[in-house]
């Protein structure tokens, strides 16, 4: 794992973990912020959970997470209030990546939250931000962690959109799968057992053959079976609106029985997908990629021939994002930027004693586009005059 990125969020040192795994503060990825530690009385049995970076000074505050190959990248960010200001006030704030809004966060005073995403990487570093949407409800974050996929990993997710977990379920489980080192993969399984459905677990502890995207064996062994020769029925719950789904289901064979023969039909929101035939000891994986609004229902129906019920091990449903935003914030404006917060209140002194004022910018950086369109200036906190912006082309509102 040497090429994850790890950050423990708030923490005052890098460390390596129980498993040997370092965790990094924040220091080599973002310079804003002030490290915070959750109230004693919150404390989680998570320990990167127990510190976390809060962002009080301006609205935006961005990590840089290095991407050193060309690929796909498994993304989770971690929010564990645990009432560090002593306030009991949660706050609400938005979570955005290379420009792009991922989610927005709803933190909570009873467990942490989190969010995770598989996207591909347009340079050489992805950029994660957390921006203020409310006033006096300042961002934090708790973890951050990244980690390149094989090639061969979700192979119909399309390359050019983000993908965003919306559920995930280890169905039969009565614990959460909490990433690596359990999933090699760093995906977290929410143990789950729909109403009417019966627990299992296979009578083997792990598989011969498993699926192309790896889910763990702790996963695979644990299963729901419809009571006797019933149809299986899950709905997964959506806002009205349309948006693409990408759905992979999971099933094993849990007992070896050869007088008897278990298969049932697939479909997704009415629409059949396959006939399953889970085998012994092997992780078979269904997906499919369909459109959505409101609800997302899969059933699993018996098929005449079948002795023996549906059965489902596991279950990912991601949803797509938005068309993604294709040029990311050039490094010249990132400097600018930088420079502008930094110097603002001395350029202000400056400007009430020189009647004209210009930004020089380098003749090789002229030549090429800046990227910034709008720049919101509410939350530095500033005074006095603006300096001219006319050679950032882009700028349309400050």
């Amino acid at each position: 794992t040497w090429d994850w990125v790890r950050i423990d969020c708030g923490s005052d040192t890098s460390y390596k973990d129980s498993n040997g795994d370092t965790w990094d503060s924040d220091d080599d990825y973002i310079k804003t912020g002030d490290n915070k530690q959750v109230a004693s009385t919150s404390s989680s049995d998570i320990e990167q959970l127990n510190t976390l970076r809060v962002f009080s000074e301006q609205n935006k505050n961005c990590y840089t997470i290095p991407t050193p190959t060309s690929t796909r990248y498994f993304m989770r960010a971690m929010f564990w209030y645990g009432n560090y200001d002593g306030h009991s006030k949660p706050p609400t704030f938005d979570l955005e990546f290379d420009g792009n809004k991922w989610a927005t966060v709803v933190t909570n005073t009873t467990s942490f939250t989190y969010y995770e995403m598989i996207y591909a990487t347009k340079g050489d570093s992805i950029s994660i931000c957390l921006a203020r949407t409310r006033d006096q409800e300042f961002p934090f974050i708790s973890r951050l962690e990244s980690l390149p996929l094989p090639d061969d990993m979700y192979p119909q997710m399309r390359r050019d959109m983000a993908w965003f977990i919306s559920y995930r379920y280890n169905y039969g489980a009565d614990d959460r799968i909490l990433g690596y080192p359990d999933d090699q993969y760093n995906r977290i399984w929410e143990p789950q057992i729909p109403p009417g459905l019966d627990s299992l677990t296979a009578n083997f502890t792990s598989l011969d053959e498993t699926s192309v995207n790896v889910p763990p064996d702790s996963a695979i062994i644990k299963a729901v079976e419809a009571s006797a020769m019933d149809t299986i029925n899950l709905s997964f719950g959506f806002d009205n609106v349309s948006h693409l789904d990408h759905v992979e289901m999971y099933f094993t064979e849990p007992f070896l029985k050869t007088s008897e023969t278990r298969s049932f039909n697939v479909t997704v929101n009415g629409s059949f997908v396959n006939t399953t035939i889970p085998e012994y000891q092997i992780c078979t994986s269904v997906w499919a990629n369909l459109q959505s609004v409101g609800t997302l229902d899969i059933q699993l129906v018996p098929t005449e021939d079948s002795t023996l019920a549906p059965i489902i091990s596991a279950i990912e449903v991601y949803t797509v994002s938005q068309p993604l935003v294709i040029a990311t914030t050039s490094q010249n404006d990132l400097k600018l930027h930088f420079y502008y917060r930094k110097s603002y209140n001395l350029i202000s002194t400056l400007l009430k004693k020189i009647s004209d004022f210009t930004l020089v910018f380098d003749s090789i950086a002229m030549k090429k586009m800046f990227n910034i369109c709008c720049r919101y200036l509410s939350g530095f906190g500033l005074q006095g005059y603006l300096p001219k912006f006319s050679q950032m082309d882009a700028l349309e509102v400050m």
